[in-house]
């Protein structure tokens, strides 16, 4: 009976340990926010927006039900302050539920605010637990709340289509950490994605769509300029990232074949040649035909080989491209500094690091570009040329 009573007391004790659920948050009380955009005003302050979801409209077109009306299934809201809390903290006094960051994917920043420095943005998110540093930071064209007031057909929410854009295996995946570490390596500058808004084309019905542009290019926390078109794709692959590409090429001055590049692999090796930096860059890409225009016989090995020539060509030059607008913009988006840094650490603490990216300028880029053609895709040539009258 000692025993038994022991035991009883001991564990009446231990239910004075439980502290209870005494900090509870309903879900009903939560304001889930799944984007955020940042503006400058004329006056400096800043504009803190956001995109949440209406759960009351989330099940049909009709709306109503649950403290919402209307027919979109979300709701946008902005506010200025001389700070991003500030900002948020304004806004969060007329909504009736918390603001709820953890659901947060994507944060859009505006060309103008990108241009005065975006490095003040890496306090405010790392502070809060809620806050993620995988979410995906992208520049936009213009307004950045633009963004959200696109209507994207094929997603509920813009910043699903943001998102999804974002993270395309056609785009670059960057996110706040992999910029914030850019920022902060030596021999290093930072990119984001860029975005604008255009207008449906054709479509009796507007609407409008979110497009990928390109990468905004920064030297240190400011944006400098933009990679677009075959400079972004020579970007993608001098940072030895895993993004599929597309290429027109001209074979035999007349036949026009569009590829599709993928697989690309990318070695940079930096070194002193007789007192001057030279970058050795080896790339190798494989590739398959989408298209052909001109009855373009790929059933030939030497064919092949031409074609395999016309894309080397190509990647090289979307290389120097993109060499060419990092040094015209005094940035080094593609981290040559860093190689150099890694490589020759003594060397590079003597010479270069104080008027690091200037001396890219001086270095020489050696580029061999070493692609296959792996796929022709089901037909060899225009499935009609047989039945041609010669």
């Amino acid at each position: 009976m000692r025993l038994r009573r022991t035991r009883l007391s001991l564990a009446l004790l231990s239910l004075l340990c439980l502290t209870g659920c005494w900090d509870r948050v309903e879900i009903n009380d939560l304001a889930f926010i799944l984007t955020t955009a940042v503006d400058v005003e004329p006056d400096g302050k800043i504009r803190y927006s956001v995109l949440l979801p209406l759960p009351g409209n989330m099940g049909g077109a009709s709306g109503g039900g649950g403290g919402t009306a209307g027919t979109k299934s979300y709701y946008i809201d902005s506010e200025t302050g001389t700070t991003f809390r500030e900002a948020q903290a304004r806004l969060q006094q007329r909504m009736s539920r918390r603001m709820f960051l953890a659901h947060r994917r994507t944060v859009l920043i505006s060309e103008d605010f990108a241009k005065r420095g975006i490095r003040d943005i890496f306090d405010a998110t790392p502070r809060s637990p809620e806050s993620r540093m995988t979410i995906y930071m992208i520049v936009t064209q213009g307004k950045a709340y633009e963004l959200l007031q696109a209507t994207p057909q094929f997603e509920r929410f813009p910043s699903e289509a943001i998102r999804e854009l974002a993270k395309a295996r056609t785009t670059i995946s960057i996110n706040m950490k992999e910029v914030a570490l850019a920022l902060s390596s030596p021999g290093s500058d930072a990119v984001t994605v860029y975005m604008g808004v255009k207008e449906s084309e054709k479509n009796s019905k507007k609407s409008k769509e979110l497009e990928l542009l390109g990468y905004a290019q920064f030297r240190e926390d400011k944006m400098t300029g933009v990679f677009k078109n075959a400079e972004a794709s020579g970007l993608a692959w001098l940072k030895n990232l895993p993004v599929h590409s597309t290429a027109t090429v001209k074979v035999e001055d007349r036949h026009m074949i569009t590829l599709s590049i993928h697989d690309t692999k990318c070695r940079i090796r930096s070194r002193p040649v007789r007192g001057k930096l030279q970058f050795d860059i080896v790339v190798e890409a494989k590739a398959k035909v989408i298209e052909s225009l001109g009855m373009y016989d790929l059933s030939q090995t030497g064919k092949i080989r031409k074609v395999e020539a016309a894309m080397n060509r190509y990647i090289e030059r979307a290389i120097k491209e993109a060499i060419r607008k990092m040094i015209a913009n005094r940035a080094d988006s593609a981290q040559f500094g860093s190689y150099l840094w890694r490589a020759h650490p003594r060397l590079w603490e003597k010479k270069y690091a104080p008027r690091w990216p200037a001396g890219m300028k001086d270095a020489d880029y050696r580029i061999q570009v070493k692609s296959v053609l792996t796929e022709t895709g089901l037909i060899y040539e225009n499935v009609t040329k047989a039945g041609r009258t010669r």
